[in-house]
């Protein structure tokens, strides 16, 4: 008896020390290293990219030459499209949710890719979204410009026809706001004398009105003189 309650003893400490120690890790988790991680679906399709930069994927459009010229570049100017696409960047760090057939469907993260219809004019900082077949219809974010490495911040929404509606901090501290239609344009907001968007010799605020019929449109400025 005496030897089994000694034994007892020993297997309890031995028991509770254990436990102490597993909730002391569980006080300090650990850190997961890896160079990528690509999570698949029950089918086994890629579909979330995790990396800096994004892991390659065997079943992202974006890189795979054949498939881009599949679905875009015969929507386009075949060989021509292809030639410019080849200059598009891609890759970029953070995450990319791709859907079923491979297209990007979201993308977050720093130095993030160019759309499938041309180059940015900088590098984006924040989150993009994507229509069923890749194409961009907005993003959120900082873009660093390449012609001066000045910052824009910007929100934007795409339809089907292009560009429909921007707000935007421009590098210049001018402000605005942007609708647009296909055969249209209404720009509301404060621009800095010269500002390209505003289209003025001097400091604007109002909103302008131009159309395709009529390239001068109308303007009210409400500062005067």
């Amino acid at each position: 008896m005496k030897k089994f309650l000694i034994a007892y003893i020993f297997l309890s400490a031995g028991l509770i020390l254990y436990l102490l120690i597993e909730v002391q890790k569980m006080k300090q988790p650990g850190v997961i290293r890896a160079r990528g991680i690509i999570v698949e679906d029950s089918a086994g399709r890629d579909r979330i990219l995790i990396g800096a930069p994004f892991p390659e994927s065997k079943d992202r459009v974006r890189t795979d030459t054949a498939k881009v010229n599949k679905y875009w570049g015969s929507r386009f100017e075949g060989t021509e499209y292809m030639k410019w696409y080849s200059s598009y960047r891609n890759g970029g760090n953070g995450l990319v949710v791709m859907n079923a057939s491979g297209f990007d469907k979201v993308v977050l993260g720093d130095d993030l890719p160019d759309p499938n219809t041309g180059q940015r004019n900088g590098t984006p900082t924040g989150l993009l979204w994507n229509d069923e077949q890749g194409f961009e219809r907005g993003g959120l974010g900082l873009n660093r410009l390449k012609s001066n490495n000045k910052y824009r911040n910007m929100l934007g929404f795409d339809d089907e026809t292009g560009e429909a509606l921007h707000i935007g901090l421009l590098e210049d501290g001018s402000k605005f706001i942007r609708f647009a239609w296909t055969d249209s344009v209404l720009l509301v907001g404060r621009g800095t004398a010269g500002n390209f968007l505003f289209n003025s010799g001097k400091p604007f605020v109002g909103f302008q009105f131009t159309s395709a019929k009529d390239s001068t449109g109308y303007r009210q400025n409400f500062i005067k003189n």
